[in-house]
């Protein structure tokens, strides 16, 4: 079982690698201006995925001037906040994207996208990444999918982000 899972989830990291690396570079470039000029890139994670939130923030690789966002009226157009939830139908993560881009804030999605599912995150976001795990990733002998790494992939997408901010704040001389 751990080497179709180590199989299935490398496969899930390619994939978000080879569909959202333009649109990765977009939010890196956007963490970037939000870094250099003044404002706080913000994390927020439903469920489980507060891990990913967590380690943006107090990680050993943490992105300068972030936070993990407690209080939305702080959110000003400089600001910037990633959400991260495990599907695109999920109602309430798609409330709080509409909630911060009112308040002038650009929000960033972080989940998978289920087929047949409403997008309701993808439609209330400025930038949108699939992380492609809508189920389990290994079949067990009652037929059930077990193993479902929804932290893991979010954890990668962060470090895609961090990766790619990091390169680009060092082209400009900026100190980490």
């Amino acid at each position: 079982m751990l080497k179709i899972f180590t199989t299935q989830l490398m496969g899930k990291f390619k994939g978000i690698q080879d569909n959202h690396e333009m649109v990765i570079e977009d939010i890196s470039r956007l963490f970037a201006q939000t870094i250099t000029g003044g404002g706080t890139v913000y994390f927020y994670g439903e469920h489980e995925l507060q891990g990913a939130a967590l380690e943006a923030v107090y990680g050993t690789e943490k992105l300068p001037s972030s936070a993990i966002l407690h209080d939305p009226s702080v959110l000003t157009d400089k600001d910037c906040v990633i959400l991260f939830t495990r599907f695109n139908d999920d109602q309430t993560t798609a409330d709080r994207a509409n909630q911060y881009k009112e308040m002038g804030a650009t929000v960033v999605g972080i989940s998978a996208t289920r087929k047949d599912a409403d997008p309701l995150l993808e439609q209330s976001v400025n930038f949108y990444i699939n992380t492609g795990l809508t189920a389990g990733l290994v079949p067990n002998d009652d037929g059930e999918r077990i193993g479902y790494p929804s932290l893991l992939t979010s954890l990668y997408v962060y470090h895609a982000l961090h990766l790619t901010t990091r390169e680009i704040l060092e082209e400009h001389d900026f100190d980490f």
